[in-house]
């Protein structure tokens, strides 16, 4: 046996290990560790999740600023408590946990390819999620929390977060901006790749992608009217949204559009044209690595936050690290549970932010005090009060002189 054979050998017989060693340990695992129990990845939900996709069209757009044909069509993949049923006579249908087209993710992220045969081992593999689970609004109507995914990527690949939030009461609709997600199949089986921004203006797509926010949430509070629809009185008035780096400047955005949102989160995005934008909702900027462009502050008429988790990089907050390590250093248990747990930290920080802004809480939001993770640091930035700290007051000040310059001159 040749040592390239080997070697798949050995990493096949570890991804095996991984899906069945804690098989009888999951309930006894440390909260937030990775568990994989029969084939299924379980997660730390408060209560059962369910998840369905729909298919929207919006006939009053074209499907992009480069082409000439209408309507804009959009993926958005629901999470959601679920009233599962789960017995001998009926048995919920698990959703596959390896995105489809993971490789094209890859090859587009890190300029990197990853061999078909290693993509595979993890095909068997689904999360503890409910395929076209029933939602259970038995406690009431639930708030409508918006997540866009970032340039290249999908929805597919923020199942943790929206699960996580979605068991703690939410209706989550994570939505597949269309030409700038990795791929987009609709339901003629059509696919649609990404269509690359233009270098000299990288902000060209996000009045698209803030007003497939926009449409999706009136969208569904059409449906909420509807007594045939699914959704029929089961989403409350409350709407926060959530976005990962070019779909956290596009809330901002929507944000700055609509007084329908009441609370935003940008996990690690630029802002690109922020000019003019004024933000009268609760913001959170969420970074990794380091603080940076916090002149955003400025357009922030509202509270600030920022939160930052320095051993983490822009990847980090998406699903596609787990899946990453488990392909290419399967034996590396402990850091993909780090990758796993870093995760599962900024969805329940992301959960305790909206649920005391859009409780309308007044005073400020504190983390939650179960993080597990030290590399993280908070501060209130909030340009318009004084219980921030003194240096992000000075920032303040300096960043509004800055832009009265930019203005003037």
């Amino acid at each position: 046996m040749t040592p390239e054979h080997l070697a798949k050998l050995l990493s096949m017989v570890i991804i095996l290990f991984l899906t069945t060693s804690k098989v009888q340990s999951c309930e006894f695992e440390a909260e937030n560790n990775l568990c994989i129990h029969q084939q299924t990845i379980s997660l730390p939900l408060k209560q059962p999740v369910g998840t369905f996709v729909v298919h929207l069209e919006d006939h009053s757009r074209n499907s992009h600023r480069t082409l000439d044909l209408r309507p804009r069509q959009l993926g958005v993949r629901f999470f959601y408590p679920a009233a599962v049923i789960d017995n001998n006579d009926h048995k919920e249908t698990k959703l596959a946990t390896l995105p489809d087209k993971f490789a094209r993710v890859n090859q587009l992220i890190f300029d990197e390819a990853i061999e078909p045969s290693a993509v595979e081992k993890l095909k068997s593999l689904s999360w503890d999620i409910a395929e076209g689970a029933k939602i259970d609004d038995s406690s009431g109507a639930l708030p409508l929390i918006i997540l866009s995914h970032g340039y290249y990527l999908n929805p597919e690949l923020f199942v943790i977060t929206a699960s996580y939030i979605a068991s703690r009461g939410y209706l989550v609709a994570s939505i597949n901006h269309t030409f700038g997600s990795s791929h987009y199949t609709s339901p003629n089986a059509e696919t649609k790749l990404t269509i690359e921004l233009p270098h000299d203006d990288l902000g060209s797509d996000l009045a698209m992608w803030s007003a497939d926010q926009l449409f999706v949430i009136e969208h569904l509070q059409q449906q909420n009217q509807k007594s045939e629809s699914a959704f029929y009185n089961k989403i409350s008035d409350k709407v926060g949204i959530i976005g990962h780096s070019y779909g956290g400047a596009a809330a901002f955005h929507s944000a700055a559009q609509s007084d329908k949102v009441d609370a935003i989160i940008n996990l690690d995005g630029t802002v690109f044209n922020r000019k003019g934008l004024t933000i009268k909702q609760p913001f959170m900027y969420v970074h990794a690595y380091e603080e940076y462009f916090s002149e955003i502050f400025v357009n922030v008429k509202n509270k600030g936050y920022v939160a930052i988790f320095e051993d983490l990089n822009h990847v980090s907050f998406t699903d596609f690290v787990v899946f990453k390590e488990m392909i290419q250093q399967p034996q590396s248990t402990q850091q993909i549970d780090n990758n796993f747990k870093a995760i599962v930290d900024v969805a329940n920080l992301s959960t305790g932010f909206f649920e005391h802004h859009l409780d309308n809480n007044k005073g400020y939001f504190r983390p939650p005090a179960n993080l597990s993770r030290d590399d993280f640091s908070f501060k209130v930035f909030d340009c318009n009060s004084k219980e921030s700290s003194p240096q992000p007051f000075m920032l303040c000040t300096y960043y509004e002189l800055k832009d009265w310059l930019i203005q003037r001159f």
